[in-house]
């Protein structure tokens, strides 16, 4: 007796590595499969269902080892493809598989595979703009000292805030900037006094301002802040600064980030700032969408309806911005803070496809 799965679907089983990449399966009707591979090479494979003239993969299954198995589940429209098979050693291809039928009724997208060289020139622009941005926040850090120093808690407060937003745009999200970027912008410890804690960076300056400490205290901390600052240019001249896996999940981290932490009250140490960091890190998934935009317009068919999402969202955190300041995350209702959670939330999943599509793979030239 053959088993099927929930939906009453026969699996098709593979066997990835022969003289042709895979010869068990070569069409059939248009729909959707489960599929089940394989790996019958001597090492770890990536195998793909490539659309022959448009070059696009509508399946992929990516390293899985030698002797493993691997079920996938994919849709797939009528057209001519053939299968590909990548080691480390070896590219193979398949005789052409035929999908017949109509079209599916609904959408299914195919994407180009993007090499860490054809990211490369959008890597450069990005690291040459947040590299042009940092003369300013050197500027701002030092502002915040100089009114440290002068005894000034209001003025510090001010220029705290416009510093640490300012590298909020730089999407450090997911400790992009390592150790560096931890000494600037580490969140506060969980279940002690973040103003008495030991770390440093941004966080610590806003525990100790809004808790009223000695402004003297916290020259130190400031001076801390300076040098951690002025250690970015040395990160970001280093050739791995950004690697290309990186770049396409940057975009979409940063906001993700944004919703596990800033929203969730976790990065606040006391300004209740915690919308400002919001718009802030919105404001930095557009700079870095910025250089992607050529490949995403070209290859990502959620880009549009992204960039609605973005800017709707944008507006609605601006929307609690007033001359008096941000109003803090715990004065909103629930319904309010829902609204900005369910908003955000939709921008992380429509980046998902961003993601995707920049996510780096071995080319399939023969």
């Amino acid at each position: 007796m053959v088993e099927t799965d929930a939906m009453g679907r026969q699996p098709v089983v593979l066997h990835a590595g022969s003289p042709y990449c895979i010869d068990d399966w070569f069409g059939g009707p248009a729909g959707t499969y489960d599929f089940t591979f394989v790996n019958k090479e001597a090492a770890g494979m990536e195998v793909y269902l490539q659309d022959l003239k448009t070059e696009r993969i509508y399946l992929e299954v990516e390293h899985f080892g030698r002797g493993a198995t691997r079920s996938v589940t994919a849709s797939v429209p009528p057209g001519s493809y053939r299968w590909v098979c990548i080691t480390d050693y070896t590219i193979k291809f398949s005789h052409p598989v035929t999908v017949t039928g109509d079209p599916l009724p609904y959408d299914v997208y195919g994407i180009t595979p993007l090499t860490g060289i054809d990211l490369r020139i959008p890597i450069n622009n990005y690291i040459a703009w947040l590299t042009g941005r940092l003369p300013t926040l050197n500027e701002q850090v030092a502002q915040l000292r100089e009114s440290v120093r002068a005894g000034d808690v209001a003025a510090a407060k001010h220029d705290w805030l416009t510093a640490q937003l300012h590298y909020e745009t730089l999407g450090g999200a997911y400790g992009a900037y390592g150790e560096t970027g931890e000494a600037i912008n580490g969140d506060p410890p969980r279940g002690v006094d973040a103003a008495e804690a030991d770390f440093e960076g941004f966080r610590k300056i806003e525990a100790m301002l809004w808790s009223g400490k000695p402004v003297a205290t916290i020259e130190p901390h400031a001076d801390a802040l300076i040098e951690a600052v002025h250690g970015l240019a040395d990160v970001l001249a280093r050739p791995d600064a950004l690697p290309p896996i990186d770049m396409g999940r940057r975009v979409h981290e940063i906001l993700e980030d944004t919703l596990q932490k800033d929203l969730n009250g976790i990065g606040d140490a006391g300004s209740r700032t915690e919308l400002a960091t919001v718009d802030a890190n919105i404001t930095g998934t557009w700079r870095a969408m910025d250089p992607l935009l050529p490949i995403l317009q070209e290859q990502d068919p959620y880009l549009d309806e992204t960039e609605q999402q973005l800017r709707t969202t944008q507006e609605l955190v601006r929307s609690y911005h007033h001359e008096y300041g941000w109003v803090p995350l715990t004065a909103l209702t629930t319904r309010q803070r829902a609204g900005i959670n369910a908003a955000v939330q939709h921008c992380v999943e429509l980046l998902s496809h961003a993601a995707v599509v920049l996510d780096p793979r071995n080319a399939t030239h023969e």
